[in-house]
C-alpha cells in the first residue's frame, strides 16, 4: 500500500463522497489487454485467484485468502468509475469502510439471533478492486498474496 485518497462517486446527476481508497502495488500497471484468468475453486477449498499481465508483459498471480464475495462488471456497466479519480496507478485498490462489506454483514442470516454466531465470518475483510481491461473485478477477502509468474 502506498497511498490513500478520497474519491467521488457519481450516480446520475448526484455526486457524493465515497470512502478512502488505498492503492496497492503502485509499481505494477495492469496491461490494457491483460489476458486475465479468473479461477474460483470451491471444490478444493475456498480458493480464488487471478492471473494477469502487466504493461511489460510480466505475468502475475494474485491469490485471495478466504474470499466471501466476487463481482465482475463490464466497465461500461459499472455504476461508478474509481480508477480515473485515483492519483496513483497501481495493480489494485481497496475501498475502506465498504458499503458492500456492510451489506454482507447486515445480511439477515448474520443478524438473526439463531445464526448470529456466523457474523465473525466477515471480520477483517477487505474490499479489493482490480481493473482488467474492460472489466472491474471486486473481491471481498481477508487478504491477498502476489506472485510473479514470468519475467522479461
Amino acid at each position: 500500500m502506498i497511498s490513500e485518497c478520497s474519491c467521488k462517486e457519481k450516480v446520475g446527476d448526484v455526486e457524493s463522497m465515497i470512502t478512502v481508497v488505498r492503492v496497492f502495488e503502485p509499481h505494477i500497471t495492469v496491461h490494457d489487454v491483460p489476458f486475465e484468468k479468473i479461477v474460483c475453486d470451491n471444490k478444493n477449498g475456498n480458493k480464488l485467484y487471478i492471473e494477469f499481465d502487466d504493461k511489460n508483459e510480466i505475468r502475475y498471480k494474485i491469490d485471495f485468502e478466504n474470499y466471501n464475495g466476487l463481482r465482475v462488471t463490464a466497465e461500461d456497466c459499472a455504476r461508478w468509475n474509481i480508477i480515473p479519480e485515483v492519483p496513483y496507478y497501481g495493480m489494485m485498490y481497496e475501498i475502506v469502510n465498504s458499503d458492500w462489506i456492510s451489506q454482507l454483514k447486515d445480511n439477515s442470516k448474520y443478524t438473526d439471533p439463531e445464526t448470529r454466531r456466523y457474523r465473525h465470518i466477515m471480520d477483517n475483510m477487505h474490499h479489493y478492486i482490480i481493473g482488467l481491461g474492460d472489466y472491474y473485478v471486486e473481491i471481498i477477502s481477508k487478504g491477498y498474496k502476489l506472485e510473479k509468474l514470468t519475467t522479461t
